[in-house]
């Protein structure tokens, strides 16, 4: 935060409550830890169990685990409102960041019964407030919520089951953003190579990301297998459970020997400058995509899917297709193959120049700072 009073900017605490830690969401509660470095900053994630690895990535003043199991957040969870009351019975937070509705629902009870100056609410998926309940709870229950939308397109859904919350001022866009620094730990194309497995002389695309429904895993081996070659691969990075069901797709399609599953890597974004092009198929479920975030920082090529929220990402920096078609996406990725040097050049060029224009810790810093929830607790930092 602002640098001015800080003796003030020591003294506040923030407490930021995540779901779990899967996906982006280590990265995603750096990113604010980063953000309010000069404060006391916990972070808590309702899910996973208690890892060395996921606190060091997150990053912070402390991390706390509840390590619930999958499932046991659904519904109303007596126990786990009193488990967090006894947290905010023992700290007082100035401001709190809750991740996801479980988290935004659970720290709004917890304001019933302590003070908590700034309350924010991140929205990452579309149709969370869909539900009737959900809507109410912000708009009527708690009107003490900011929500900050990770993309317009988020936005745009939280207004349409939430029309108020724009007369009241109480609705953000607050897009994710990446350390710039990263780009000093990518490895060599290489060495990132050989970590993988990918031969030297073959063309490779890459998707990263977790193997569920919404990525879209099944259109891309589909475009893949139409433009499939002895000079070409396909890596996919990412672990879920969609790997039979897609390792069975490839082995149907006749492309398994040309497909590597990795498996989770560790620091994923290390690795990135062993692909020659990046494919995000995501579709109308996806509101952001920080992966495109890293192969812009690492100035990997990028074909991206049409839909709102990814669109919104990469703008003209990458080829779009219409998202779930395979037979375009496959052209796409042929036209990427084909392209000369000039060109590539060209589209890496855009794509880090619209990196450090939008999505670095610095800009991210900026807009979170400069949000109107703040203009009230000036004297907080």
């Amino acid at each position: 935060m602002s640098k001015s009073g800080q003796e003030q900017v020591k003294s506040l605490r923030v407490l930021q409550v995540c779901h779990d830690y899967q996906g982006p969401f280590q990265n995603v509660c750096r990113l604010y830890c980063e953000a309010f470095s000069s404060s006391h900053v916990t972070t808590l994630y309702l899910r996973g169990s208690e890892d060395a690895s996921v606190v060091e990535a997150t990053g912070g003043d402390r991390v706390l685990f509840f390590e619930q199991r999958e499932g046991s957040l659904r519904g109303f969870k007596l126990a786990l409102i009193f488990r967090l009351a006894g947290i905010f019975r023992k700290n007082r937070y100035d401001i709190v960041i809750a991740h996801r509705y479980k988290a935004i629902y659970l720290t709004g009870i917890m304001s019933y019964f302590f003070p908590i100056a700034v309350l924010l609410g991140v929205a990452h998926e579309h149709s969370v407030f869909k539900r009737v309940t959900r809507a109410l709870f912000v708009t009527f229950w708690r009107r003490n919520i900011h929500l900050l939308a990770v993309s317009d397109s988020v936005r745009q859904d939280v207004l349409r089951y939430c029309p108020s919350l724009a007369e009241q001022h109480r609705i953000h866009t607050l897009e994710n953003a990446l350390d710039s620094q990263l780009a000093t730990e990518l490895l060599s194309p290489e060495e990132a190579r050989r970590e993988l497995g990918i031969p030297d002389h073959v063309y490779c695309y890459a998707a990263v990301g977790r193997l569920v429904a919404k990525k879209n895993h099944d259109v891309l081996l589909r475009a893949y297998a139409e433009i499939v070659s002895p000079d070409n691969c396909l890596v996919i990075v990412g672990g879920g459970p969609r790997y039979a069901s897609l390792l069975s797709l490839s082995r149907d399609l006749g492309i398994e020997p040309n497909v590597i599953f990795t498996g989770n890597v560790p620091g994923a974004y290390r690795i990135y400058r062993a692909f020659d092009g990046f494919v995000f198929t995501s579709g109308v479920e996806e509101a952001f995509g920080i992966v495109l975030l890293e192969a812009m920082l690492a100035e990997i090529p990028i074909i991206c899917s049409d839909a709102a929220g990814p669109r919104e990402v990469v703008g003209d920096a990458g080829l779009l297709f219409e998202a779930g078609n395979a037979k375009i996406l496959a052209k796409q990725m042929k036209v990427l193959e084909e392209m000369d040097l000039n060109e590539r050049q060209e589209l890496q060029f855009r794509g880090k120049s619209r990196f450090f224009a939008e999505y670095t810790m610095e800009q991210f810093v900026r807009r979170l700072n400069s949000l109107p929830v703040f203009n009230d607790y000036r004297e907080l930092y």
